[in-house]
């Protein structure tokens, strides 16, 4: 008996210890730093449950202050953006108006200002000439007052406004080119009608005169009527090529320089017959010019100005720097034109 017991018992002591090892065993088989870990992460919010209560109740505090200052921040960010941006369009459209503006355009503004100038300076002083020294204007009936209109209407037609039509395309570079095309042509009609008035008259002032006085005998006249046939010819293929719808395309190109050398040949005949017009008037006039009279003197001052005008008005037109940039309706307009 006693022996069964103690074989009972210690099978009952290995049944007991087998199991219990067991489970050791495999915890140690299995790797402890993850229990670890776990215990370690489970225990901190226990362990650090107070500071971590303190700590998000600190935070929940500060969230308002935080969230209030962050609203502030982006109003006034808000109200100033605008202003800034205002102040940066205004910065920039100066800067385009002057620093970032183009010198030769500068230059050329400058100049024609000073072009503007001088043909007005030089018209003033011709009816002052005519006005003092010459009796002033008249009719047919006096032919020696009716010549008075030539110089004056040659003045403001055939070189003022014949100068300044050259220049209206670069003068306006702003405008459309059909409406400058337009502007071009009429201020051309309006040179050319002036130009008849003036040979009219000092045709009558020859042939009305008491004894009649020979026509185009000198060099004066012979010039002077050659640069008015230039202007005639130029006038009618100007706007047979360049207003009248339906000619081609590539007889424009090919006219084109021919247009602009004989339009500037012509302005320079003009002022070249101009010059010359007013010396033979004060030779024929003054019997005293060698001693430079007051008529003498001014006549030369209106000569000096038909020259730099004239000299202006072919410096602007010639320069490549002061040349007009076609506008986007230009090359618009220009491509629907080819199109048809």
């Amino acid at each position: 008996m006693s022996k069964d017991l103690d074989i009972e018992q210690a099978a009952q002591t290995t049944a007991t210890s087998t199991p219990t090892a067991a489970p050791t065993t495999t915890s140690i088989e299995v790797k402890a730093e993850p229990v670890a870990v776990v215990e370690l992460a489970a225990a901190a919010p226990a362990a650090n449950g107070e500071n971590n209560g303190k700590a998000d109740q600190q935070q929940q505090q500060q969230q308002p202050q935080a969230v209030t200052a962050a609203v502030t921040t982006t109003t006034i960010t808000e109200q100033v953006q605008p202003t800034v941006a205002a102040a940066d369009a205004v910065a920039s459209k100066g800067g385009n108006n002057k620093s970032t503006m183009d010198p030769a355009l500068i230059n050329f503004k400058v100049l024609y200002v000073l072009t503007q100038l001088c043909g007005l300076t030089m018209i003033v002083l011709v009816g002052t000439w005519i006005g003092q020294h010459y009796g002033g204007l008249g009719g047919s009936s006096n032919p020696k007052l009716e010549f008075n209109w030539h110089p004056l209407f040659m003045t403001i037609g055939f070189i003022y406004l014949y100068g300044n039509s050259i220049l209206v395309y670069r003068g306006f570079r702003t405008t459309r080119k059909k409406t400058l095309k337009l502007t071009h042509a009429g201020i051309h009609m309006a040179a050319f009608i002036l130009t008849v008035i003036a040979l009219k008259t000092v045709f009558d002032s020859h042939n009305l005169a008491d004894p009649p006085i020979p026509n185009m005998y000198s060099l004066h006249s012979w010039l002077g009527l050659s640069a008015v046939i230039i202007f005639g010819l130029q006038y009618v293929a100007g706007f047979t090529a360049f207003l009248v719808p339906g000619m081609r395309e590539n007889y424009k190109i090919a006219l084109m320089p021919l247009h602009i050398y004989f339009g500037l040949f012509g302005f320079v005949l003009a002022i070249a017959s101009a010059v010359m017009g007013l010396t033979e008037k004060a030779i024929f006039s003054l019997s005293n010019y060698s001693t430079l009279p007051a008529a003498g003197v001014l006549a030369n001052i209106i000569g000096v100005l038909y020259v730099i005008f004239g000299a202006l008005v072919v410096y602007l037109a010639t320069e490549p720097s002061y040349k007009r940039k076609p506008l986007p309706e230009d090359t618009a307009l220009l491509a629907s034109n080819g199109a048809e």
